[in-house]
């Protein structure tokens, strides 16, 4: 199990740093865009739409990498006070409705993406670009939420089960301070 967790976590963590550069073409997009548009008078037809495709992969495919630096948000006003191991149990039988997002989004975007891709789709919009690429992206990071989600649960049951942190190869290092 150790090499299961040790292997998606390096995963998530390589790709989400990956998709966070795609903040900067997005940003430059939005920059040429506005400049174009305010001091030229010669808007594109382009830029929205490119920049709304790669802020779309840039947040859905962040999504299992903020899960596992436990980045979204929480209501903790009780959940703070209990103990880890608690906390460990009560995220077990909470983490029902992760499974279920997680699932259903897997579920409906697999069939909608495929069909985007075999049909090789592409916006209505003036300039038409590729639309399946995003929209591929859609299953992919449903995916990596998956796998990243059952580390947590992997650790949250051992820790319900044993009273102890799961302590990985990586982790172990680092307490050591080496």
């Amino acid at each position: 199990m150790t090499g299961f967790i040790q292997f998606v976590d390096a995963m998530v963590d390589r790709i989400g740093k990956i998709a966070s550069f795609l903040v900067y073409p997005t940003m430059l997009v939005l920059v040429y865009e506005v400049v174009m548009r305010y001091y030229f008078t010669r808007p594109t037809i382009w830029a929205h739409e490119t920049s709304c495709m790669l802020y779309g992969a840039h947040f859905i495919i962040g999504g299992a990498y903020a899960l596992q630096k436990g980045a979204f948000v929480s209501v903790e006003a009780f959940y703070m006070r209990f103990s880890r191991r608690t906390q460990a149990i009560l995220d077990l039988i909470t983490w029902t409705m992760f499974y279920i997002f997680v699932g259903t989004l897997i579920w409906k975007s697999v069939p909608w993406a495929w069909e985007s891709f075999t049909a090789n789709e592409f916006s209505d919009s003036t300039w038409g670009p590729y639309v399946w690429p995003i929209k591929l992206s859609i299953p992919f990071a449903a995916f990596l939420m998956l796998l990243q989600g059952m580390t947590k649960t992997i650790k949250d049951a051992y820790l319900a089960v044993t009273g102890r942190e799961l302590v990985l190869a990586t982790n172990a290092g680092a307490a050591d301070g080496n």
